[in-house]
């Protein structure tokens, strides 16, 4: 099937039918905006969401998203911490994340091997351009989406999901969650979308010259696939698959 210039919803018979109702007909239907496909981390754990779908329905659209098909939507910056947000008279929107996987990795590493070093933030921004509808919202008992000027700053990223991809248009809904644990979801509508990874570099200058410079992008691959819980005990396995992968290049 051909998943590009496709509404996720349209997507909707490919799925099971307790899916189909539980979120295509239930919540889509009723919806005040019915663009705006909700699917938060709740709604994947409750009705198990075949997770090829989405995906599919992503990689046939990697010509629009560019690099930031590394970041959006695969497991990439969920649980990172909104610091900055930014518009300009261009009609630009720039999403200034702490990458808090990346964070706890690095200051795992630094604990256990016991290495001498100072780290700064690793932030990753994500620029929406040609920008011409964003709002936060919550979302009601009858399911309408209710728009609120509550900042999003200091919260945490959960989960995004890309609703709608085609030649004019991304459309991206964020799950944002409070410390109280609330959530509220951020929906952007733009042109095109780019990704800056100060992360990186952060990481590289950081660990330049010793044996871990290049564990972030290891780090990074292994994230796109594979859903991390950041905790110490995945940190340090992470870090000892990073030196028998690199033992074994310097065997071969």
């Amino acid at each position: 099937m051909d998943y590009s210039n496709k509404k996720l919803y349209e997507l909707a018979p490919l799925l099971s039918p307790s899916i189909y109702e539980t979120i295509f007909y239930n919540q889509y239907e009723i919806r005040a905006d019915k663009n705006a496909i909700i699917l938060d981390d709740k709604v994947f754990d409750d009705v198990y969401i075949e997770e090829k779908i989405y995906r599919n329905f992503i990689l046939s659209n990697s010509n629009r998203l560019g690099k930031s098909l590394n970041y959006l939507g695969l497991n990439q910056m969920h649980g990172g911490i909104i610091n900055n947000l930014e518009t300009d008279g261009n009609n630009k929107l720039i999403l200034t994340l702490i990458d808090t996987g990346v964070d706890k990795l690095a200051k795992t590493l630094i604990e256990t091997k016991a290495i001498n070093l100072d780290i700064k933030p690793f932030i990753v921004k994500i620029i929406f351009e040609n920008v011409y509808c964003y709002s936060n919202n919550d979302i009601d008992k009858e399911e309408f989406i209710i728009k609120n000027n509550d900042t999003i700053i200091e919260k945490t990223y959960i989960q995004d999901q890309i609703t709608l991809i085609n030649d004019n248009e991304i459309e991206i809904v964020i799950s944002i969650q409070d410390k109280e644990e609330k959530l509220s979801y951020y929906i952007i509508k733009s042109k095109n979308t780019s990704i800056v990874d100060e992360a990186r570099d952060t990481w590289l200058s950081t660990f330049y010259g010793n044996d871990f410079a290049m564990l972030y992008d290891y780090f990074i691959n292994a994230r796109k696939t594979n859903k991390l819980v950041m905790n110490r005990n995945v940190c340090i396995s992470i870090i000892a698959k990073y030196e028998e992968f690199i033992s074994q290049l310097d065997i071969s």
